[in-house]
């Protein structure tokens, strides 16, 4: 499949928000402390790997558009949306939100199981309870994970029951 061979606007402001991306990502990767002498690897080394990776395919990406060479699935007949798109990322955008706003008010398990079951919820699954179940599942195996075997503290996995 070929693209227009005029620049469209769309893919050019991608790619220049992909750029703005790795500029915050640079200055973030930035502020991390440079390790002790007697580390062999600091804790900046793969942060600054994946913000120079993420900077070589923003420009390329970039420059594919400049040219009019950007892929878009959409100029393709059988690659168009499905019906309920704006629904679709609605529910995705607000499994999304669910986790990060409500983290600190009920815990990140209850957070994590209400963003599973929207972001199911946004790929068309109209089981709730089996949404809930494996959401569930899958939030108390990560806290598991981070929290008790890795020591990365995440917080009470519910702020309502009585254990941590």
């Amino acid at each position: 499949m070929t693209g227009p061979l005029r620049p469209r606007a769309g893919p050019i402001g991608m790619g220049l928000a992909l750029l703005a991306v790795v500029g915050v990502a640079s200055w973030q990767v930035g502020r991390i402390p440079e390790a002790p002498v007697f580390a062999a690897v600091g804790p900046a080394v793969m942060p600054r790997i994946l913000v120079a990776a993420l900077a070589v395919l923003s420009v390329l990406y970039l420059a594919m558009s400049l040219q009019g060479r950007s892929s878009d699935v959409l100029l393709d007949e059988h690659e168009s949306p499905l019906p309920g798109q704006h629904r679709r990322v609605a529910w995705l955008v607000g499994g999304l939100a669910a986790l990060l706003g409500l983290t600190p008010v009920v815990g990140i398990g209850l957070a994590g199981v209400l963003a599973f079951v929207g972001i199911a919820r946004a790929f068309d699954s109209a089981r709730w309870g089996r949404d809930l179940c494996v959401g569930g599942c899958v939030s108390l195996a990560v806290w598991i994970l981070f929290d008790r075997l890795l020591g990365v503290s995440l917080g009470r996995f519910a702020n309502f029951l009585p254990w941590p």
